[in-house]
């Protein structure tokens, strides 16, 4: 099951980020889906998010908005409390924040526990009945002044929420009483403030941008630049071709503009695909690799030091076949490529990041955070899914695209189309091209950019995807499905979504 990264804590410091629009206060309400093998609605208000020295508070009062008792089991498969899927994400210092656990074999949460220690069920929400809920989270550096809510839950994101300075330290509570409440009441379930040994996670995102001629990948403080071997060199060659001269030059101002030469070494690596004996490959690679470090080094001088090394056929990025097991070409164009890595200098805490857009540029400006709206807007765009060998259908309506902070969120609507239940076994909409994306649940979506052909996959935290799922859905049932990209140029206000074998979608709006 989703849910529990291998994210290690991060000290780095984000930026700035330019002035925030936000809602105002007491407006912060979400209305979406919760469970798994039976979602339910819940009515979701923010209350506050408040930064204190040693962990961060998410205060939330929680509904259900079913007119019967509803199961209250907010987190389940392997994370066994109450609200461990709801995470925060910061889209200016592009970090995520998991909630606070105890570091043990249980990774119970800390803060507002309706799952009680060793009992089998939580609580159930009971209509008409306000639950107010504490989630704890790592603390958020004072330059975050707003962030979103990325749940991990069939339910759309909450952007633009303020960061507060916290007062008094939050505290243990006992649960308020043993009678069931009722309509109309406000029920005080027990509070755990964090104690003894705790986990505590912060993952950076990472991004990939491809175009016919490049790809670039964020991870962390690290970029890698990946070129097209058949853009370099003539094929089986190692001489670098007379066109590679244009593309290797604006490789090296990116590199003297982004890279940190404090933090040596820039790594150039040559990669091949499967064709052909291992070793030749292994040897082609390294060579070709060498090829590229000496035009780097001619043009960037003394100040940078240098790796080269060859992988051969062994890392490839995408599938060599297509799932049907036919040659797959483009597979293998992107896997004969050769990547330059690097470590990006450090900005100070007073600067953003900041594009002007052109004909070649591919990345958006990290702009503010993006306003709280508590629906992304009408559809735009659909189709029907087909899967498990046809038997269920499922209704895609594409919402608009909204840019929050360096990024944009894409929303869908999945409606179960025909009769019986859909469970989510294979996940539905899965990539299979690249392995960057094909990890994500939403990896066969992916937004192109029309002019420069340039092509956005999900954002990627350590394994896992700033995105929710979809849920099992019984005929009719509905589930808001959202996943985050990197954002393209500021001036494009529409993107094409392409769809893995499910056709493509022009003119998508992307909304500020």
């Amino acid at each position: 099951m989703r849910g529990t990264p291998s994210a290690a804590a991060s000290g780095a410091t984000p930026s700035a980020p330019p002035s925030t629009p936000v809602a105002a206060a007491g407006s912060h309400v979400s209305e979406g889906m919760v469970g798994f093998y039976t979602a339910n609605p819940f009515r979701i208000e923010v209350k506050a998010i408040e930064r204190h020295a040693k962990l961060t508070v998410l205060r939330m009062e929680i509904m259900t908005t079913a007119t019967v008792n509803t199961p209250g089991d907010f987190g389940y498969g392997n994370l066994t409390t109450s609200f461990d899927r709801f995470r925060l994400f910061d889209p200016i210092g592009r970090k995520v924040y998991f909630t606070l656990r105890e570091n043990d074999s249980d990774g119970h949460a800390f803060g507002t526990r309706n799952h009680q220690v060793g009992a089998d069920y939580p609580d159930d929400f009971v209509p008409g009945v306000r639950y107010p809920v504490e989630v704890y989270f790592p603390p958020l550096p004072a330059t975050a002044e707003a962030v979103s809510i990325a749940p991990d839950l069939p339910m759309g994101p909450m952007t633009g929420i303020p960061v507060t300075d916290g007062a008094a330290e939050p505290t243990a509570r006992e649960r308020g009483s043993t009678d069931t409440p009722k309509a109309g009441d406000t029920f005080q379930w027990p509070v755990v403030v964090p104690n003894g040994k705790i986990w505590s996670g912060v993952s950076d995102v990472n991004e990939l941008v491809e175009t016919p001629v490049k790809s670039t990948t964020q991870a962390g403080d690290k970029e890698t630049i990946g070129l097209r071997t058949d853009v370099l060199f003539a094929f089986d060659e190692a001489r670098l071709s007379a066109k590679a001269a244009a593309v290797l030059d604006d490789v090296v101002e990116e590199t003297r503009r982004r890279a940190d030469p404090a933090k040596p070494p820039i790594t150039i690596t040559g990669h091949t695909d499967d064709k052909g004996d291992d070793g030749y490959n292994q040897t082609l690679s390294v060579k070709r690799a060498k090829a590229v470090q000496e035009y780097l080094a001619a043009r960037l001088g003394a100040d940078y030091r240098y790796r080269p090394e060859g992988k051969g056929e062994s890392e490839p990025i995408a599938k060599n076949e297509k799932p049907d097991g036919s040659d797959n070409p483009a597979g293998r164009a992107r896997n004969r490529r050769v990547e330059i890595s690097y470590s990006i200098k450090q900005r100070g805490p007073d600067v953003t990041t900041t594009t002007s857009p052109s004909a070649d540029q591919v990345r958006g400006s990290t702009g503010a955070p993006a306003p709280f709206r508590a629906d992304p807007g009408a559809r735009v765009a659909g189709f029907t899914w087909s899967v498990h060998n046809q038997v269920d259908r499922l209704k895609v309506d594409v919402l608009p695209l909204y840019r929050d902070g360096a990024y944009v969120v894409a929303s869908f609507d999945i409606t179960k189309a025909n009769d019986g239940l859909f469970v989510p076994f294979p996940i539905p909409f899965s990539g299979w091209d690249d392995q960057f994306s094909a990890g994500s649940d939403f990896g066969a979506f992916i937004l192109v950019d029309p002019a420069t052909k340039a092509r956005y996959h999900p954002l990627k935290m350590t394994t896992e995807f700033v995105e929710n799922y979809v849920p099992a859905l019984d005929a009719g049932e509905t589930s808001r499905a959202y996943v985050y990209y990197p954002a393209p140029p500021d001036d494009r206000t529409s993107i094409t979504l392409e769809v893995a074998n499910g056709g493509v979608y022009p003119k998508i709006p992307i909304e500020r």
